[in-house]
């Protein structure tokens, strides 16, 4: 048993720093053992917000982070997003254990039909609350959703990662072509306990919503943080709790309904729901690990990169995003990733806000 858990630790460590590679990836290798399966995509959520920090490449579940992430670690504030992350995950961990009874209740409970109607009314609610930026609003809703609708019809096997690649990580890892490594080695949390707490708590809810919901991912539940809080800490705090509590909220219904929410989950035997004391406790022990050597994991990447030339850096890693499209989906997927970026691109010459182009995903729920 250790064994395993050690081997996902260490698969965990290496997608969550590793630039576009998710561990669904890995998960395609034809790892089947739910205990590597699970302590690897549980580590996963707590550490992509090295890249996505650093770097700016997204994960599904935090791209709308990156932006806010970005100018935290240009403002010499790197280490304390780390550990807003860290300990955000951690909290969703331990909140998502409390909340486990109602949420197996709940699950039970699901019907088909809810997510058209809720990812309708956060998409209403993202336009009128845009105020003078509604026409670019909309304007980026409409071409991601019209790219998403494309998109998913084509015989993809990673959709996923050329679109949020594309839109959100492309875009920021171009910029810092011209831009400077991310500063900042002190990790004090520079916002009030209480407000941590209110906002992972608030996360938590969201992540659990979108394990319910299948059209609801962790991508939505941030454009969804992101209407609740200006404020980029409390912001990034309620992304990263979501996309740990989604994970983990998503791997509680496939033990009491077997309901597919992940990739992850999708490659495991089918389990029963009394192996869910089990995973939980695991789940406490995988936190309180990463939370020893995570911070000094992430010093040591931020140290590495200070040492190598930061626009040469991106430029390498803009190719191997290119070369991860070819490899995943050929020469198609090249043109996806390449369509995404301009998208991306475009939204940010013409000022709109970042979330709309979750468009990609709201528009093909609601048509679909």
């Amino acid at each position: 048993m250790l064994r395993e858990v050690l081997a996902g630790v260490v698969l965990g460590t290496f997608t969550g720093l590793t630039p576009g590679i998710h561990v669904n990836t890995v998960g395609e290798l034809g790892i089947s053992d739910p205990v590597v399966l699970f302590s690897m995509g549980l580590v996963h959520t707590f550490l992509d917000v090295i890249p996505s920090t650093f770097l700016g490449i997204p994960d599904e579940g935090t791209a709308l982070s990156v932006l806010p992430a970005h100018r935290l670690a240009l403002n010499g504030r790197a280490m304390e997003v780390v550990r807003i992350s860290l300990w955000a995950s951690a909290l969703a961990v331990l909140l998502s254990i409390l909340l486990a009874p109602l949420y197996l209740h709940l699950a039970g409970l699901y019907t088909p039909g809810a997510g058209k109607v809720l990812v309708l009314l956060l998409l209403l609610f993202m336009v009128l609350t845009a105020g003078r930026k509604a026409p670019a609003t909309l304007l980026v809703l409409a071409l991601s959703g019209i790219l998403g609708l494309v998109v998913f019809a084509l015989p993809l096997t990673h959709p996923y990662y050329l679109l949020f690649t594309g839109l959100f990580g492309v875009p920021a890892v171009a910029v810092g072509l011209k831009g400077k490594p991310p500063e900042g080695e002190d990790a004090s949390l520079q916002m009030e306990h209480s407000s941590f707490l209110k906002f992972s708590f608030l996360g938590t809810l969201v992540g659990m919503l979108a394990s319910l919901v299948p059209a609801f991912t962790p991508s939505q539940g941030a454009v969804l943080a992101s209407l609740l809080s200006r404020d980029e800490r409390a912001f990034l705090t309620a992304v990263f709790s979501i996309n740990t509590a989604n994970f983990t909220f998503s791997f509680m219904n496939y033990l009491a309904t077997g309901r597919v929410r992940n990739g992850i989950v999708a490659r495991m035997p089918p389990l029963s729901e009394k192996a869910l004391p089990f995973y939980l406790l695991l789940s406490v022990s995988l936190s309180l690990l990463v939370l020893l050597y995570g911070e000094p994991l992430a010093l040591l990447v931020l140290r590495a990169m200070r040492r190598l030339p930061y626009g040469h850096l991106n430029g390498g890693i803009l190719i191997f995003l290119f070369i991860l499209a070819w490899f995943f989906d050929g020469p198609l997927g090249v043109f996806v990733l390449a369509s995404a970026s301009l998208l991306g691109l475009f939204t940010l010459s013409i000022n709109a806000p970042r979330r709309a182009c979750m468009g990609v995903l709201m528009v093909p729920v609601l048509i679909g």
